[in-house]
């Protein structure tokens, strides 16, 4: 194991269920400060799977439960005090193809400005958003469905 001060974030025996099924197991990783790492692996290993955990966004689907440790410069982001919606904030994701959460269309459009503390008009913020975007007339009737529905 790396000395503490040359880790940025860290796994300790972390693995993860969706329901029954098991999809990560006694996974142990060390991600240096300042450095590139790289996971590979085949499609369907659990790569994906393993990053949503570093930023809580497994939190966000139904029937997942985690074991294990994964702490940010040396705290544990699943610790009962630590706000997932700021862990969020400082460890983001890019994917290489748009992904919506797991959750409402509604509330993938509203997912940003509630992060960042928006107290207005949810539902004309929505309808604002979507009409920008054109596809108000699409999904205006749809707003509850799953975001994972939306075709690419």
């Amino acid at each position: 194991m790396r000395p503490q001060e040359d880790v940025a974030m860290e796994v300790r025996d972390l693995s993860l269920w969706y329901g029954k099924k098991q999809a990560l197991t006694n996974v142990n990783l060390a991600f240096p400060k300042n450095k590139v790492t790289a996971l590979i692996g085949p499609s369907g290993c659990g790569k994906s799977t393993l990053l949503r955990c570093l930023n809580r966004m497994n939190d966000l689907i139904d029937g997942v439960s985690i074991k294990g440790e994964a702490t940010y410069h040396g705290a544990n982001i699943y610790a009962r005090d630590v706000d997932p919606v700021e862990v969020r904030r400082r460890i983001g994701m890019v994917f290489q193809k748009p992904n919506p959460f797991p959750k409402s269309i509604r509330d993938n459009v509203l997912f940003g400005a509630k992060v960042n503390g928006f107290k207005g008009n949810e539902n004309e913020l929505v309808e604002r958003s979507l009409k920008r975007a054109a596809l108000w007339e699409e999904v205006k009737g749809d707003l509850g469905k799953s975001g994972l529905a939306l075709s690419g």
